[in-house]
């Protein structure tokens, strides 16, 4: 079996929460932090480090939440909760509410089919995928196989059968970065255990492509 320790903070502020805060959130935790090499993707040389994010930064139940994995729940049980007030785009807010869920969860391919859905846009495309997705030849299905071999692989976790898919998915646009991109909802079928509210896809350490079990 292949656990993933997971610790799971959510925490409310005096007002409405939006979806971008989670970026923000991870502005500001990777502002207090900078020493922390687990938050940046960027070698002291300034080369791009391709890894999955051990910490990751969302929306939960209309909550702000950082989830921590492995190594990066260690930060989150031991550091994160201790703050009492959050900065977000130079705004202060008190911490009202928080609530820390620690536990160990299976991520691994199995022989039972479970079925999944996302919470927030899933950001499956790259170079090579947006085009297959605008002359109407993305495979979606094989894209997310794709996602969760990678993220099997960041967690250290080996895939011993094949991972098989089958979703039913929608798409929106998303504005992210002045740039707009083609994000996903639906649900799926898959052959895996996915710990709830891990993300997949890309920019998934700031709140997309969160999965839920159905």
């Amino acid at each position: 079996m292949n656990e993933v320790r997971i610790a799971l903070l959510t925490f409310s502020i005096p007002v409405p929460i939006q979806p971008r805060m989670a970026e923000k959130l991870r502005g500001f935790f990777g502002g207090l932090y900078p020493e922390e090499n687990i938050f940046h993707n960027h070698s002291p040389s300034g080369k791009v480090i391709y890894r999955y994010p051990k910490i990751q930064f969302k929306i939960v139940e209309q909550r702000l939440a950082v989830m921590g994995l492995n190594e990066g729940a260690d930060l989150v049980q031991n550091e994160f909760i201790r703050h009492e007030k959050i900065v977000l785009d130079g705004t202060e807010y008190p911490v009202m509410e928080s609530a820390l869920e620690v536990r160990n969860e299976e991520f691994s391919v199995i022989d039972e089919l479970n079925e999944y859905r996302f919470e927030s846009p899933w950001l499956a495309m790259n170079g090579k995928n947006n085009l297959a997705f605008l002359r109407g030849k993305l495979d979606l299905n094989h894209a997310l196989v794709n996602n969760l071999l990678s993220d099997l692989k960041g967690m250290g976790i080996r895939a011993d059968r094949t991972i098989m898919v089958k979703g039913s998915f929608t798409h929106r646009e998303v504005t992210l970065d002045n740039t707009k991109m083609t994000g996903f909802y639906g649900g799926f079928v898959c052959n895996m255990k996915i710990p709830d509210y891990i993300g997949t896809g890309k920019r998934k350490s700031i709140g997309f492509g969160v999965i839920v079990r159905k």
